[in-house]
Order: structure tokens, then sequence, then C-alpha cells
């Protein structure tokens, strides 16, 4: 039997498991506490007859008046009833209330009542502190206790498991789980240093070989043979898609960790889709496609950065149209409503199949086959681009007819005359 199968049949169907997580443990409260509160219950519904009985000593009662007795008797049968009921609720209570502790995460599955359930989730990661407590002899003699939960969350969203059987061991283990995410956030801080280390250290390499190749290619040191000339342009453009390949991982590390800055000056977005049109419009032409730029007459004033704008997000979609595109046209257009600028480019490239649209904009997402027409793609250029975009209070989203059928993205920025709205901080 499956675990989720388990879970179902034990009456957590508010809980499911997520991919590669495990139960640790799972509990109900002690025994005692129902043995507490069903003891309680049937005292409440005893008493009224152990007065009764007391009130039925000659002559305090009309004993003799069938009206009084037959009402009598229906007020027992409603008050056995309600006990009988709120007996079946404690047992629901008790049979459904169940803290599960996996391998990433504590989950309280609380019978709120016999129709709502509420189920409340705490991460690892957000855990700032475990402790127990027993608070008297008869909570030390059957092991059972309280155990407090605090948290380092922006909402402080705190727990109480109380009445919990065997506290310091379901608390060690929490405690061994949460050890080992403190470790995890370790070693990913220093993996992100020793990437940041050494793609600034490849990027500077390869910036050098990049304007040295440039140099040849562009004639700084005279002429030169035309097979070498070819070799060292083929070798250019091999080393600024290293260096595209690098700037991408630095900025998706810098996203991540929130080290990432945004300028904010106001510029043309129409003359920087200008410019990121002539820079490619000789890579398209070279590779026989037909591209074109068309800006509808308007101003296109966008509040931002326009070095990322430029780079990241319009040069990116257009170089990406043209090498997903082996025959046919990339077309560009601008426009503009009242409150926002809209960039299309629209390509007849390979397409994008409706399994590989979600992946798209997300880190290290891209299409099954992006690598067999473009094996440098590291997935990571579209989710820049929409952290910039969405930073900018902008959006950023693609459509496609399938495969072989082309594409168009598309950028809505908001235009600088009418937003007030703020850039995010990052």
């Amino acid at each position: 039997m499956s675990a989720q199968a388990e879970i179902s049949q034990q009456g957590m169907k508010g809980f499911e498991l997520q991919p590669d997580e495990q139960i640790l443990v799972k509990t109900r409260k002690h025994w005692v506490i129902l043995l507490r509160d069903l003891g309680g219950t049937v005292a409440i519904g005893i008493a009224p007859f152990v007065l009764l009985g007391i009130l039925t000593l000659p002559g305090i009662l009309p004993l003799d008046n069938r009206v009084f007795l037959h009402s009598l008797a229906f007020i027992e049968i409603v008050w056995v009833l309600l006990i009988w009921l709120a007996l079946f609720a404690l047992w629901t209570n008790y049979y459904l209330d169940i803290w599960i502790v996996t391998n990433r995460r504590i989950v309280n599955v609380d019978q709120v009542n016999l129709f709502r359930r509420a189920v409340t989730t705490w991460q690892f990661e957000n855990i700032q502190e475990i402790t127990t407590e027993t608070q008297n002899p008869i909570q030390s003699f059957l092991d059972y206790g309280l155990i407090y939960i605090r948290t380092a969350g922006p909402t402080e969203k705190h727990a109480r498991m109380e009445g919990i059987p065997r506290p310091d061991e379901i608390s060690a283990l929490m405690l061994k789980q949460m050890e080992k995410y403190r470790k995890l956030e370790t070693a990913n801080k220093q993996q992100e240093s020793l990437l940041h280390t050494i793609s600034h250290e490849v990027k500077a390499h390869l910036t050098k070989n990049e304007a040295a190749l440039a140099s040849i290619v562009e004639g700084d040191y005279g002429s030169v043979p035309e097979n070498l000339k070819t070799m060292a342009g083929t070798a250019l453009s091999e080393t600024r898609k290293g260096v595209a390949m690098v700037m991408d991982m630095l900025s998706s590390s810098n996203f991540k960790t929130g080290t990432m800055s945004i300028a904010a000056a106001q510029f043309d977005f129409s003359a920087l889709v200008q410019k990121v049109y002539g820079d490619l419009r000789a890579t398209a032409e070279q590779k026989g496609l037909s591209i074109t730029c068309s800006i509808a007459p308007a101003s296109y004033p966008v509040r931002g950065d326009e070095g990322k704008l430029r780079d990241n997000v319009v040069r990116n979609i257009v170089d990406n149209a043209i090498r997903y595109t082996t025959h046919g046209s990339v077309n560009i257009k601008v426009a503009r409503s009242e409150r926002a600028i809209i960039l299309a480019v629209t390509d007849s490239g390979v397409g994008i199949s409706p399994e590989d649209l979600p992946k798209l904009f997300t880190e290290g997402g891209k299409g099954s086959h992006a690598s067999e027409v473009n094996p440098s793609s590291t997935g990571y250029g579209l989710f820049i681009a929409k952290q910039i975009i969405e930073a900018h209070g902008g959006v950023i989203w693609a459509e496609s007819a399938g495969a072989n059928q082309g594409s168009t993205f598309y950028v809505s920025l908001p235009a600088a005359e009418s937003s007030s709205a703020r850039l995010n901080a990052i």
C-alpha cells in the first residue's frame, strides 16, 4: 500500500505528500487525553440524573403529575442524545486530529468540527526552536506532554503540540531534521559563493579572449589570411556565447540571493528596440531569414533599467527567435495602449508544444528539443527576463500553436507617463 493511500485510509485526506517526501512519524494525542475528555463528558451527563434522584424524594417534585412526568422524560431523552453526540464528536476529533512529521515539514491535520478540517504546515527551514514540557508527575509517568514550536517566518506561526506521546523522542527527531536543513543552507551559500567566484574568473578570461579575437576579425592587427579570419570569427562567436552563458548564471544567482539591483531612469523604449534590431539584423540575414521591425507612431517612455531591459529581455527574445528559426521570418512590433507599452516578437521557427510552454520562464526551464537547436542554451535566459520584467511592474508571456508552428513572445511594460508603480526592490 502506498503512503498516500495509507494516509487516506487513516482519515488524513486534507494532507498530500509532496514529491520525494517521506513520513517519519504520525501521532494522535495520548489516550489519556481522550479518556479525560470522555470521562468529563460522562460526568456532566450523569450529574443531572443524580440531581434528579435527590429531587425525587417525597414531597419535592410533583411525581403524581402526568404532564410533568412526560415532560421530564422528554428532557431526559434529549439530554442523553446530546451526551452521545458530544461523546461521538470527542472520539471523531481524537481520531482525525493527527500530527505528521515528514523529512520536510510538520503538519497538523485538525478536525475543527464534524464537517470542517484545517491543515497547518510548518516548514523545517522556517523553524527556529523546538522545546518540550511535561507539567506534572502523571505526564512524566505516562510519557506525554507538550511540544512548542517557534518559527522564524514572516508570519511567526507558532505551534503547541499538546498531549503528544513520547514528546522527547519526537522532538529529537524534528531537531535532527532541522539540523539537516541548517547544514544544507550553509552548503548552498558556500556553493553560491564558489559559483560567483568561478563565474567571475571565467568571465574575465573569456572577455579578454573576446577582445583579442574581435581585434583580429576587425583588422586591428592588419591584413590576415582569410582562413584565419574565418577561424577567428567562429571562435569569437563561440566566446561570446560563453560570456552570455556565464552572465546568465551570474544574473540568475543574483536574483536568487537578492543582490540584483535595478536602475530607475526614463528612456525611449522604441529606440532600445531599434538598437537591438540593428545589432541582430545581420545575424538574421546571414541565416537567410527575413527580419522586420515595425513601430507604431507614438511615444514610448519607460522608467527603469535600460541596460537590463535591452540585454536580458529584448535582445534575449529577438536572439532566441533568430536561433530557433531555420527558415522564414522574424517580425518585431512595438505598440502602446493608454497605460502600457507592448513588444511582440513573432517567428516562424520550431514553435513550442503545450507541454513545454509552462517550462519557459522557470529556472533552468527550456523546451524538450531546445538543446538540439541551440546546444549552448542554459534555460536561464527567459527566467531572468521574467524577473526583470516583473521588477518593472510588467508581464511577459509566450504563445504558440504548437511544434513547428512558430511562436510569439510578448512583453508589456507600464508607460512612464501613466504609471505610478514603483520598481520592485530586489
